[in-house]
């Protein structure tokens, strides 16, 4: 028996991947939720073989969700996203997905996905196995030993907040009473981190992210 926990906020989308699970005799869903912080509780709880994860939750960055996932429990985990970025892809796989699937209404995909992964073989959703592929392998050589690790500091990511309500550099030192320097140092951090040059791609690769506060979204 496969025991797996679905963590999705679409509420129908979550609900055709536990009926199909549901109508496999091999397969169990012991937990859904549809937050991340919720999800990594249950995966706590109910330590299933597979954990089904979004990347697009609404409290906290799918990718550190993986990393949390696969550091702290012994969970196997399947990315389910609309997300066919080759960036998104790699740290996804960087974090320790096992598995990547795009976002379909082929719940036979899903089944195939759930059966490879349980059998400790990696599944790439065929619209992008080639190129995620081709390029992890280019760049595989230049990660040896480095997962990505590198995710923003808290003060960082206040800073990617306070940018994206519109605060310049000197307005942001003044909240966080610090120099302008030290503001730009942290941002041109974040920003290579992020692998963005400016303002406006920065906030546009932190909401992809999770990064921003709902709040901030709205204003984007």
């Amino acid at each position: 028996m496969i025991r797996l926990v679905i963590i999705e906020d679409e509420p129908l989308l979550r609900l055709g991947i536990k009926s199909v699970i549901n109508q496999d005799e091999d397969m169990e869903v012991c937990g859904e939720a549809d937050t991340g912080t919720e999800g990594m509780r249950l995966v706590e709880l109910f330590k299933p073989d597979i954990a089904l994860v979004d990347i697009g939750l609404p409290d906290i960055s799918g990718l550190d969700l993986i990393y949390d996932i696969k550091t702290r429990t012994n969970s196997k985990v399947i990315v389910i996203t609309y997300h066919a970025s080759q960036d998104i892809v790699n740290l996804a796989l960087q974090n320790g997905a096992d598995s990547y699937i795009l976002k379909t209404m082929d719940l036979e995909l899903i089944k195939q996905a759930i059966n490879a992964t349980y059998r400790n073989n990696s599944f790439i959703d065929p619209e992008i196995a080639k190129r995620v592929f081709e390029n992890f392998t280019c760049h595989n050589k230049k990660i040896l030993d480095k997962r990505y690790r590198e995710l923003p500091t808290p003060t960082e990511i206040k800073i990617l907040n306070l940018i994206a309500c519109g605060l310049s550099n000197k307005e942001i030192a003044g909240q966080l009473f610090v120099t302008v320097s030290t503001v730009k140092g942290h941002s041109s951090n974040v920003f290579s981190k992020l692998g963005v040059r400016g303002r406006v791609n920065a906030i546009l690769k932190a909401k992809e992210l999770g990064y921003l506060e709902s709040e901030n979204l709205r204003a984007i």
